[in-house]
């Protein structure tokens, strides 16, 4: 890659960089200004690294701390999309999707590398830190916790982009949000909240947080319906039966149909079963999630995610975001280096310390106020056992899509991740109004939450995602 600081201005004409007067600055404010180039789509792609702050508001309308960004913009030509990139946590900055997938340069066994699927290649990227991460900070501590609730999160991250499209002068560009796990929800409230201020929204992306619908009516059927995910994983582990390992689709499309047709009927009404009935349930769920009988709760017939986890191999837990993987998570302490590294010399910014990096973890995710929805004895208990945050999301999604008739949504879900379902996401996409289903593109990749992280997927996430956002 090569890196030039703007000490001069510099535009592209005729495919060659060529110096312009020094006014024609790209970067606003205190943003840092870079120029760079990439092996993006098979082409030699030069852009700019725009690295800085913009004040951010809390809820009453008070500046009260600076979000970082990450701007990298193809300048010339005709206008591009514009494309916002967070991930979630509550309290994760945007490492993860900026350096393992999206961005123009990615980590790759220690070493940033141009990545070829960058989504660079079709729209311009602002890669979002919201505040309490990355260089993110609020004005002072004890105003931190104006932004550590899921309203004013999107409030804030919702100004944030208003503010960005204004300073850099792209109210005329297509606008998308696309987010991690808990930036689904961020990604679809602030949608919504864009819409209701008449700014027009092309599309959303949620990638391994499913669908914010609010507290979904028919959990049982997609209980049922994880059972698809937990025999990927018995099937990757080699935990299945001999006429089950012999042949992953076709045990994936069995596990799917008994679940539907069979096991979701009886979540309803377990009380219903004879006896006979409810011991041939049992012993199709461990047939189809590798798992002794005794272990199943003959009472509920549910296996709750954590239960899985602990119960699939004796004495090991499987991971939580990607469920073929055991033991400690991998120490990646040198990436976060690479990364902090790339700031202060690849992007020339010298400002601020970098929350997980250089500076303590952001204390987001344990102060976080789930606010958007009560925390009931239900949904606590839920979340315990895996089953996602503590209380449910608003219907962020469907009210956008109903308000904005155009929005589209591209929905990105592991095979193996614990807390999601692609045949999940598929019923409840179908189950929404013929209106808005038909907007929604569905992607399973072979992988967990992160699943461009498994090499064969990275190419495709980031080729699915472009196309998602080409116009």
């Amino acid at each position: 890659m090569k890196v030039r600081a703007l000490t001069c201005a510099m535009l592209l004409a005729g495919g060659a960089l060529m110096p312009i007067a020094a006014s024609a600055k790209t970067c606003t404010g205190d943003a840092v200004e870079t120029q760079h180039s990439a092996r993006i789509g098979g082409k030699t792609l030069r852009y700019i690294a725009c690295a800085g702050t913009l004040p951010v508001r809390n809820l009453r309308g008070e500046v009260r701390g600076r979000i970082f960004y990450t701007a990298y913009l193809v300048p010339g030509g005709k206008p591009r999309p514009l494309a916002f990139v967070w991930n979630g946590g509550p309290g994760a900055d945007s490492r993860t999707l900026q350096f393992h997938a999206v961005g123009p340069r990615i980590l790759k066994q220690g070493k940033l590398v141009d990545n070829e699927a960058s989504p660079l290649g079709v729209s311009d990227l602002v890669f979002v830190d919201p505040v309490g991460t990355g260089f993110s900070k609020a004005d002072d501590p004890a105003h931190a916790a104006d932004f550590y609730g899921t309203n004013a999160d999107i409030a804030s991250v919702a100004g944030f982009v208003t503010d960005f499209r204004t300073a850099y002068r792209r109210t005329g560009s297509a606008l998308y949000l696309a987010g991690e796990s808990f930036g689904t929800w961020r990604a679809a409230g602030v949608a919504e909240r864009l819409i209701d201020a008449k700014v027009p929204v092309a599309g959303i992306a949620l990638i391994s947080g499913g669908i914010p619908l609010g507290d979904l009516p028919d959990r049982n059927r997609l209980r049922a319906l994880s059972l698809v995910n937990r025999t990927a994983t018995a099937l990757a582990l080699r935990k299945l039966a001999p006429e089950l390992q012999a042949d992953q689709p076709r045990a994936l499309a069995e596990a799917r149909s008994w679940a539907e047709k069979v096991y979701a009927p009886a979540l309803v009404a377990p009380d219903a079963l004879s006896a006979e009935d409810r011991a041939r349930v049992i012993a199709a769920l461990a047939r189809f999630q590798g798992l002794d009988p005794a272990t199943i709760d003959a009472k509920t017939l549910w296996v709750s995610p954590r239960a899985f986890r602990t119960g699939l191999i004796a004495g090991d837990t499987l991971g939580l975001f990607d469920m073929r993987k055991t033991g400690a998570p991998e120490d990646d302490s040198s990436d976060g280096r690479t990364v902090l590294d790339y700031y202060r010399t690849a992007l020339n910014y010298r400002t601020g310390s970098y929350a997980g990096i250089d500076a303590p973890e952001s204390d987001a995710g344990s102060q976080w106020q789930y606010d958007q929805a009560p925390i009931t004895p239900d949904s606590l208990a839920r979340a315990r056992a895996g089953e996602g945050p503590p209380s449910p999301s608003q219907p962020w999604t469907l009210r956008a899509m109903e308000k904005a008739p155009r929005l589209r949504a591209w929905v990105a879900t592991g095979l193996y991740d614990s807390l999601n379902s692609c045949a999940g996401n598929e019923a409840v996409a179908a189950g929404l109004p013929r209106a808005v289903s038909a907007r929604f593109t569905l992607r399973c990749y072979a992988g967990g939450h992160m699943m461009y992280e498994d090499p064969r997927e990275t190419l495709r996430f980031g080729k699915d995602l472009a196309a998602f956002l080409r116009p």
